[in-house]
């Protein structure tokens, strides 16, 4: 058993956020020992985001020097917002709304941000430890006292192999829980415990490729937001281009998985979105060159969870914590780390809460509180309640909006005949910019040891032949790795695909998938997204 001051369970960036301030906001002699321990293979090989990052989340964090040396490509310097119509036409809004403005912060790869973020913390004294998956909470009396890992070295049988390493307990005075949207040990604690918010959470699957551009063609900081076509008009949906250099632009596309069509396919969205010809002029002759997928809890102020319970304090994603307007993040979940830090240091960790309150994050979040339901009802009654919340500063309606239902899962229709077949009809050709999906998961460099457990277990498989005559398997469309797939009537699973996105566990309309966790060390190995 190992014992420490504080155990961090996430290296993203509010988990770092959280080690850097407890070493750094401590007094002399009284720095607490902090490990950080996270399931990627290296700091940041699991994160991913836009990523256009609001600077206010480095204040009282990092020094200015240390902002002026963080591994941004560009800062923005030219920013629209365009309403897709139809594939060949789109209108450019003529002005940017002030509450959406990004105008001078930097686009960055949010897993070089990361990785930069890891070796502030460890010359800051924090161990920061990768390829451990943290697997379970350790409770007693009524507090959460640590966690352990889980098991390395089980062949697909689950018996030891010769490289076998035990579960390894940690105890800890405090638990910090950084493990980003939709957490497993996050979500039980959340469960078990009461926590829910008013609202379920909501999450969107945000789908992005690196792409390589003909050098001269495009300019660094440029960036472009949509919303509309290819989503429909009562499904939440939007994307976007970030040009971080002169020849590389990331492309991202976000669908709300509250959509109740189960033939949606969201990669192929994707692709349709990035066939457009307002996407097409930033991406034309390019290749692309890496690709990731994660969830975003975009249920926003009424969806965030009670993030305290004795011993334990969830910050960032898992916290639900998210601009559902401008659909960012990364501040915030900052933010929430240094509130954690402090509330440890003070020794009354019931404080994080009145903490994470007070922060400009927070009252931002407070302000758009009723932007995203109306969006599930139709895409006007969404943007109304956004011009609302900008001109009125949050203050009209000042009661909670309906619109979003009991969970993303419980949305989804019965497959209508002919559907499938529409859909499936409706895609754009391959090629350099336009890569299928099992291509598009090579480039995310995911790997997993093939002969482990499966990771993915369906629990009844007589629910998945349910699944399949009254939805048509959609796991096997709304996957964004290809892990999922009828074979002679069969579904199956190809495990060593995962992007750890766990759209699947959220998206089951049967929730007959239960997400575990794979060995530490695999998954995706994002370097640039």
């Amino acid at each position: 058993m190992i014992e420490t001051d504080v155990l961090v369970v996430g290296a993203g960036p509010a988990g770092l956020a959280t080690a850097i301030a407890l070493r750094r906001k401590a007094a002399d002699g009284r720095k607490p020992r902090v490990v950080v321990l996270d399931k990627g293979r290296s700091p940041g090989s699991h994160v991913l985001s836009g990523a256009i990052i609001d600077p206010s989340g480095f204040k009282g964090l990092l020094t200015d020097e240390e902002v002026a040396k963080m591994p941004v490509e560009a800062h923005v310097v030219k920013e629209s917002f365009r309403s897709i119509m139809l594939p060949k036409l789109s209108v450019k809004i003529p002005w940017v709304p002030p509450m959406m403005s990004s105008k001078t912060f930097p686009v960055a790869s949010l897993t070089k941000v990361t990785q930069y973020l890891a070796q502030i913390a460890a010359r800051e004294g924090a161990e920061v430890y990768t390829g451990y998956a943290v697997t379970d909470l350790v409770e007693k009396d009524g507090r959460i006292v640590g966690a352990k890992t889980g098991e390395k070295g089980l062949d697909k049988n689950g018996r030891r192999k010769s490289n076998y390493l035990p579960s390894e307990e940690i105890r800890a005075k405090a638990t910090v829980l950084a493990e980003g949207g939709c957490g497993i040990l996050t979500e039980r604690l959340i469960a078990e415990k009461g926590l829910q918010g008013v609202r379920s959470q909501t999450y969107a699957v945000g789908i992005k490729e690196l792409i390589e551009v003909p050098a001269g063609t495009q300019t660094a900081g440029e960036v472009m937001h949509t919303f509309g076509y290819p989503a429909d008009f009562t499904t939440y949906g939007g994307g976007f281009t970030y040009h971080v250099s002169e020849t590389q632009v990331m492309v991202g596309y976000a669908y709300a998985l509250d959509y109740r069509r189960p033939e949606i396919d969201p990669f192929r969205l994707f692709r349709r979105f990035k066939a457009t010809a307002a996407v097409q002029r930033h991406i034309k002759g390019g290749k692309t060159v890496a690709y990731g997928a994660k969830v975003i809890p975009e249920g926003g102020f009424y969806s965030a969870p009670k993030p305290y319970y004795p011993g334990c304090l969830i910050v960032g994603d898992g916290a639900g914590l998210l601009d559902s307007l401008r659909i960012k993040g990364v501040h915030i979940a900052l933010q929430s780390g240094v509130c954690a830090a402090e509330a440890i240091l003070a020794d009354d960790l019931a404080s994080y809460e009145t903490r994470l309150h007070a922060t400009s994050g927070w009252r931002e979040m407070k302000r758009v509180r009723n932007v995203r339901a109306p969006f599930s009802i139709a895409m006007p009654f969404g943007v109304m309640a956004a011009g609302l919340a900008w001109a009125t500063f949050g203050r009209i309606p000042w009661f909670r909006l309906p619109g979003l239902g009991e969970s993303d899962a419980a949305e989804l229709e019965e497959l209508k005949p002919g559907r499938l077949e529409r859909e499936a009809a409706n895609d754009v050709p391959s090629g350099p910019a336009m890569p299928d999906r099992l291509t598009d998961v090579f480039m995310s460099g995911t790997i997993h040891e093939e002969d482990q457990p499966c990771h993915l277990k369906i629990k009844d498989p007589a629910r998945c032949e349910e699944c399949e005559r009254r939805f048509g398997s959609p796991c096997t469309r709304f996957c964004p790795a290809e892990v999922y797939r009828r074979d002679e009537g069969r579904l199956q699973i190809d495990f060593s695909n995962c992007l750890h996105c766990k759209t699947c566990r959220i998206k089951c309309p049967c929730g007959n998938i239960d997400w575990t966790f794979p060995q530490g060390g695999d998954g995706p190995r994002y370097t640039r997204m």
